[in-house]
């Protein structure tokens, strides 16, 4: 069966319909504009976080067995380590090394673990 437009003869109530259609297509498009604030906000600079924990931030893991290419939510660990001593770590929500080593650098050097 398909479904066919609703016809009336009376020309007011076409009118009614068409404007309460607009209506409600407009309410519909007011929330998801709203939802998609709040997305833009929490994300911020990233391009994705979890639903579940807002600081994550989706990564492709070493642990994937299937090698399927899923991502999970997760963030990155940089531990500073001298002849087992720790000297510093870091935990950011770049998936990515190259843009965290200059800046987990730079907060040891500003607590002066490097010489």
């Amino acid at each position: 069966m398909s479904e066919t437009a609703r016809v009336s003869p009376n020309p007011a109530k076409q009118e009614r319909r068409h404007a309460k259609e607009y209506l409600h297509t407009l309410e519909h498009c007011r929330q998801k504009n709203l939802e998609y604030q709040v997305q833009a906000e929490i994300a911020g600079q990233r391009n994705s976080y979890s639903k579940t924990d807002h600081d994550a931030t989706f990564m492709r893991l070493k642990e994937d067995p299937m090698r399927n290419g899923q991502t999970k939510p997760a963030y990155s660990l940089q531990i500073m380590t001298n002849s087992q001593y720790v000297l510093g770590y870091s935990l950011m929500q770049n998936p990515t090394d190259t843009r965290t080593l200059i800046p987990f650098l730079n907060q040891l050097a500003q607590n002066e673990v490097l010489g």
